[in-house]
């Protein structure tokens, strides 16, 4: 499949249907995102291009700037075409930021990639494939998690037993944070000291994290980059799958499946339109 990723984004640079490739590229043992133009010093670059995998995506928020990288390239270059190679997740978070007006998905080409039946496996993925498909067969998501599955077949005092534990452990390094493309806000409630005292760690049943999961619940695109970037090892994923499930339930709606459908959740802990934050660079 990687051929035939190369090969169209060659031949998108060559017909100028985009003016650069952003995807991954393998290069001195490691992955990191990269800006691919098609030629540098003759050579072409696009033999290095790869896909994303459960841990390596594309990063879309720069820290601590508090922009996302399209947003930078975008202001910096705003008539560039850019194609980008996506998985499913990588798809939702694009629309999840255009939605809130922090890029231009007019000046965007998305390659989408399926992932394969192991990889939604593996990262129990409810949706491993993006909308706009292009490279790669369409397969069934993981419907069921038998974490959240087991987790509700406990009492309510054993649930509250259970996250009480879990989130006792954070020691607050801003980790799940600073991982997730859908954490862009200039200024960040989690850092605010109504929430969380500076200089201690956060308290029994952290406020701290409490807010994240409100502000991120409508928005989440369960790429599980969050989980992963957890020291302590909290089921961050649980909790935002059925945070994810409950949006659908009560109000059918999905993060990242269109740019049109309004969020159910259109003020942020001011109160304020998210709307109008949004065009402030909020």
């Amino acid at each position: 499949m990687i051929e035939n990723i190369r090969d169209l984004a060659r031949k998108w640079l060559e017909s100028k249907e985009v003016d650069a490739i952003f995807g991954l590229k393998e290069q001195d043992g490691g992955v990191a995102p990269y800006l691919f133009t098609g030629r540098v010093n003759g050579i072409s670059e696009l033999g290095k291009l790869t896909t994303s995998t459960q841990y390596r995506r594309l990063c879309y928020t720069c820290r601590p700037s508090k922009d996302n990288i399209l947003s930078l390239m975008q202001r910096r270059e705003p008539n560039m075409k850019i194609g980008i190679v996506a998985r499913g997740c990588e798809e939702r978070a694009l629309v999840e930021l255009a939605k809130r007006g922090q890029i231009d998905l007019e000046k965007i080409k998305i390659m989408g990639i399926a992932c394969s039946q192991e990889e939604a496996k593996e990262c129990k993925c409810e949706r491993p494939y993006p909308n706009n498909l292009v490279i790669g067969e369409r397969v069934e998501g993981v419907s069921g998690d038998e974490n959240i599955n087991a987790l509700l077949s406990k009492s309510l005092p054993e649930r509250l037993a259970f996250w009480r534990h879990e989130l006792s452990k954070c020691i607050k390094c801003y980790g799940c944070r600073d991982a997730c493309p859908m954490c862009f806000c200039k200024d960040c409630k989690m850092e605010q000291k109504i929430f969380t005292e500076t200089g201690s760690l956060p308290p029994e049943i952290p406020m701290f994290l409490f807010i994240r999961f409100y502000h991120i619940s409508e928005r989440c695109i369960g790429c599980g980059e969050c989980e992963k970037a957890c020291p302590v090892d909290i089921p961050l994923l649980t909790i935002f799958r059925q945070l994810r499930r409950d949006m659908k339930d009560l109000f059918d709606y999905e993060a990242g499946i269109a740019v049109e459908q309004e969020s159910p959740l259109l003020t942020t802990l001011d109160e304020s339109p998210m709307r109008k934050e949004v065009t402030s660079g909020v």
